[in-house]
């Protein structure tokens, strides 16, 4: 296993990577645009990060998130987060506990790593006392995503019309993202877009509704049947700009931005997490030089696949038996950001540009651990000086 220094400095590096290169996904709609004070319908893909942008955080006023499940009859949004503050939500919503442990305020806006489907909601933020965003999320179910790679022959869901009884009637279908940037250049690469499923009914003698994402219009048609999102992948090739036919895609030497080892059991399995990658970004997986493709990888049986709710974010990896030592690259967005080391724990020590990394991790350890007996020995000396004093009768 990783260590959790490794951990910390993935994840705290895959998110300003995210930041600084501004690939938070901000949700799909099929309304207009979401604009200050005006309340915006969102579909997104649960397990995969999301960032809820609060406008008007400029002026320097206290920020905060409130949260309303559709489930509380006759409740207001309730917060979850302040800035400036780091007070806990009340015991009695174990929901909003939940929220304030695992979302983050990043300059005033609204970032969950891994949402569920039962983060479901409306989401509002307000700087002072103004309501200056209003979002009605749908956290689609990533567990039931459709996946079809064009170039294997599959097909994308159709649509769909279904009763729902009493006159009504319900047209289900996918409303796509646009295309992703293909994963790399100068060779054959893929690419990917995202499906949500929405849901158009009409009631008799009626004009259509707007149409709504599937999880919402369910809340208000409990008979309408269960359909999953999609992702669609197919083949693709662009050249390079001027920069990369310069600087071509050589791990040797590409700077390394996340450098994680792994010493896995035999026949145990290990779930690599490309930093700052999700559904809604291009990234690719290469094993030493070979490149892991979504179509070479569906089409056979191996030990290795990657994972389709994160859209190829993770590679999972069966370990297989003997001594050996391979290392795994992704990029997001044809920017290497993360290396990783897979060894057998009997394998050979680790490369000499880990050395300086493991010297310093010792040092700090063996450190830390003086620094403890030390104050150990303190303390006991100290409650040792505190005799308590007695009485004479």
């Amino acid at each position: 296993m990783s260590s959790c220094w490794a951990n910390t400095v993935l994840y705290f590096l895959g998110l300003t990577l995210a930041i600084a290169e501004d690939n938070f996904y901000e949700g799909h709609s099929l309304e207009a645009p979401c604009l200050p004070g005006h309340p915006c319908t969102l579909a997104f893909i649960s397990d995969n990060p999301v960032f809820l942008r609060c406008p008007y955080t400029h002026l320097r006023a206290p920020v905060s998130w409130q949260y309303l499940d559709p489930k509380w009859a006759n409740e207001q949004p309730i917060t979850f987060l302040h800035s400036g503050s780091s007070s806990r939500p009340s015991l009695g919503h174990a929901k909003l506990m939940r929220f304030w442990f695992r979302s983050r305020l990043v300059a005033g806006n609204l970032y969950i790593p891994s949402p569920s489907v039962k983060d479901s909601g409306v989401y509002t933020c307000q700087v002072g006392d103004a309501t200056v965003a209003y979002y009605h999320v749908d956290f689609q179910d990533a567990g039931h995503l459709h996946v079809s790679h064009a170039s294997l022959g599959e097909t994308t869901l159709e649509n769909v019309t279904v009763y729902l009884g009493n006159g009504t009637w319900a047209e289900m279908f996918t409303s796509w993202s646009p295309w992703q940037a293909c994963d790399r250049c100068g060779r054959r690469g893929e690419r990917k877009r995202v499906g949500f499923c929405y849901a158009q009914v009409t009631e008799s003698d009626q004009e259509g509704e707007d149409p709504l994402p599937c999880g919402i219009a369910r809340r208000k048609y409990p008979t309408l049947p269960q359909r999953g999102p999609e992702l669609r992948i197919e083949t693709c090739q662009v050249p390079c700009d001027v920069s990369q036919v310069l600087a071509p895609e050589k791990p040797s030497t590409v700077p390394l931005l996340v450098f994680t080892t792994l010493h896995p059991q035999p026949m145990a399995i290990a779930h690599l997490r490309c930093p700052s990658s999700s559904i809604y970004s291009p990234v690719y997986w290469q094993e030493g030089l070979t490149k892991l493709t979504h179509f070479e990888l569906l089409q056979k049986n191996s030990s290795q696949s990657l994972d389709k709710a994160t859209g190829g974010g993770i590679l999972h990896l069966t370990f297989q038996n003997g001594t050996h030592s391979t290392f795994y690259w992704c990029y997001v967005n044809g920017r290497l950001v993360g290396k990783f080391l897979l060894t057998s724990p009997v394998a050979v020590a680790a490369p000499r540009e880990l050395a300086h990394t493991y010297s310093f991790l010792e040092t700090l350890v063996v450190g830390f651990s003086s620094f403890l007996v030390v104050m150990m020995f303190l303390s006991i000396v100290q409650s040792c000086r505190r005799k308590p004093g007695t009485s004479i009768v």
